[in-house]
């Protein structure tokens, strides 16, 4: 099984962290939790205050997954990921706001979740960014660029409708799934296509 960090900062989308961790974990993988004091805040807003700290979001999952689960505090860059010869299987930022792009972008590692970034591009491991904002502007779409030509990859938390999806949860899973096949996870969190549907026609 792998390790793989997880960071969530302070952009929309945090069911998005937590299916995402639920989902390493349940695979099997260890993950290297960390969570920024804008993403505890958001946590609260949009899932309930039983989710607006680190360790509450932590104490949400099953016994069974938190056993896969091991908390870094935010501003401890001394953290065993903020090292290269602490040997992870890559990263994945979600959601990740634009601030975090664009510190990451200029290498800048002022808190945990920012060095690790940085330590997982320095080493060549996989990167995974899942940026939430909308529209993009010009330095947005810039700082993404600039981290793709570094190596990372970006995955927005875009639906796909091929699949059919029949609920908020089936659009998440897409989600997660396309996060995780950027990280190399096998998985089986949404249908594959497989060519043309019975009876489509061109």
């Amino acid at each position: 099984m792998g390790r793989y960090v997880v960071g969530v900062s302070g952009a929309s989308g945090m069911i998005l962290a937590h299916r995402t961790i639920a989902a390493l974990a349940d695979l099997g993988h260890q993950v290297e939790f960390l969570m920024s004091t804008q993403a505890a805040y958001t946590a609260s807003l949009e899932m309930g205050k039983e989710y607006g700290s680190p360790t509450k979001f932590l104490a949400s999952f099953s016994m069974e997954q938190q056993e896969k689960i091991q908390l870094h505090g935010f501003q401890d860059v001394g953290c065993a990921i903020a090292s290269g010869s602490y040997l992870t299987d890559g990263m994945v930022i979600v959601p990740c706001s634009m601030t975090t792009i664009a510190a990451i972008a200029v290498g800048l590692g002022d808190n945990a979740i920012r060095r690790g970034a940085d330590v997982v591009l320095k080493e060549r491991r996989p990167l995974v960014l899942v940026p939430r904002e909308a529209p993009f502007s010009t330095l947005h779409l810039e700082n993404l660029h600039k981290l793709s030509l570094l190596g990372a990859t970006i995955v927005p938390p875009i639906p796909a409708w091929y699949t059919q999806p029949k609920s908020l949860e089936d659009v998440e899973n897409f989600i997660v799934g396309k996060v995780l096949d950027a990280l190399g996870v096998k998985h089986a969190l949404y249908p594959r296509w497989n060519g043309r549907h019975k009876g489509h026609k061109a």
